[in-house]
């Protein structure tokens, strides 16, 4: 993998091979198939993202032969698969209350499951599917569908570096407005407004926005000179999440402040030879809260939240880094470091995303600088 390179991969491609290591993972448990409701998994599967914020129903269905059939609403997106199977989810622009029974009225006479053993997300289908679709017996691939997802391939790569991209725009639009007497609405605006500039389309942009405080959404609200202004931006971009933070003086920062964000900043760097495979959820965590404990107004709270999490397809997926956990980081995990301090005069976080290699790790969102 090449997280640098400029080239588009070829989603088709991508499409396929990951359905063919899903397969990989059913013909151990016996199963005929795998279908998928969840949309996020869907786009996985599909290199083709169903829509943000509120997709419509669909399902795909992956044959243990590698026949892959996708029952969506109509549409104009295109999508990577064998077959596709569309409904009307509207009647003159006005959207069913029954979606889902108009899908399972669809997916029914073409995906031939009657009595067969299939695999299913059990976090996401619904009663009226199971029965609809007349399965003979279910198991859950939850778990297997997420394993896979956590391996991110070029096209993976690709879309997640665009996501970070529109994130940093967000951050250069928001420096140019924050000052003393701004609204945290106008600044939220503004990062709105740069993300999607630069994104080139229609995206969701989010986050913590307000100022002078660990975190929590935007208010009607003017922010005062001598505050550290805390912006935890998650931008949704292409079926991909990203989230980073960074941290912005109200005004001219105290020497103190800077100090704490050069501290917090520093955490990023004592930590990179341990963002390698094998290193796990709770080592990193005590790590990060063994580095940030260093600085006089830290030493008694040190890391007071998690110490980041994996980010793809969803805002947050394994690894998980927090204390207790020994799931350990793998090459091809994409993490998000966010070491914060937090004391009664300052707040800071820095969160920056990382490419986990074989050889270690690549920073994929830059340098943060105060």
């Amino acid at each position: 993998m090449n997280p640098r390179s400029d080239n588009i991969p070829d989603a088709t491609v991508h499409a396929q091979r990951r359905r063919a290591r899903l397969i990989e993972r059913l013909a151990d448990d016996g199963l005929a198939g795998a279908l998928i409701t969840d949309p996020r998994d869907i786009a996985y599967f599909t290199a083709c993202p169903l829509g943000t914020p509120t997709p419509i129903p669909a399902c795909l269905l992956i044959h243990s032969s590698g026949e892959s059939v996708l029952v969506r609403g109509e549409a104009d997106a295109e999508h990577r698969v064998d077959m596709t199977v569309t409904y009307r989810w509207h009647e003159g622009g006005t959207i069913s209350t029954q979606l889902v029974r108009r899908l399972v009225e669809h997916a029914e006479p073409r995906l031939r499951l009657a009595g067969a053993r299939v695999g299913v997300q059990f976090e996401s289908i619904t009663a009226q599917m199971v029965s609809g679709l007349g399965l003979g017996s279910i198991a859950s691939i939850d778990r297997a569908v997420l394993d896979l997802e956590r391996s991110k391939d070029p096209l993976d790569l690709f879309r997640i570096k665009g996501a970070i991209d529109a994130n940093l725009a967000a951050f250069d639009a928001v420096a140019a407005v924050i000052a003393p007497g701004a609204n945290e609405l106008e600044v939220f605006a503004a990062g709105s407004r740069g993300a999607m500039l630069r994104a080139g389309e229609r995206i969701v942009h989010d986050g913590d926005y307000r100022c002078g405080a660990p975190g929590g959404p935007c208010r009607d609200h003017r922010i005062q000179s001598g505050e550290l202004y805390i912006i935890d931006a998650w931008t949704h971009k292409a079926g991909y999440w990203s989230d980073l933070a960074r941290t912005f003086p109200v005004g001219t920062p105290t020497g103190s402040q800077l100090a704490l964000i050069r501290h917090v900043r520093g955490v990023h760097h004592a930590i990179q030879t341990l963002l390698r495979p094998g290193t796990t959820g709770h080592d990193l965590w005590s790590a990060m809260d063994a580095a940030l404990r260093e600085h006089p107004a830290l030493a008694k709270s040190g890391l007071v939240h998690h110490g980041g999490h994996g980010v793809g397809v969803r805002l947050h997926e394994a690894p998980d880094l927090n204390p207790g956990v020994t799931d350990a980081l793998r090459e091809g995990d994409v993490v998000c470091i966010e070491p914060g301090a937090y004391t009664p005069n300052a707040n800071v976080r820095i969160e920056e995303t990382y490419l986990i290699t074989a050889d270690g790790a690549v920073c994929l969102s830059g340098v943060a600088e105060a």
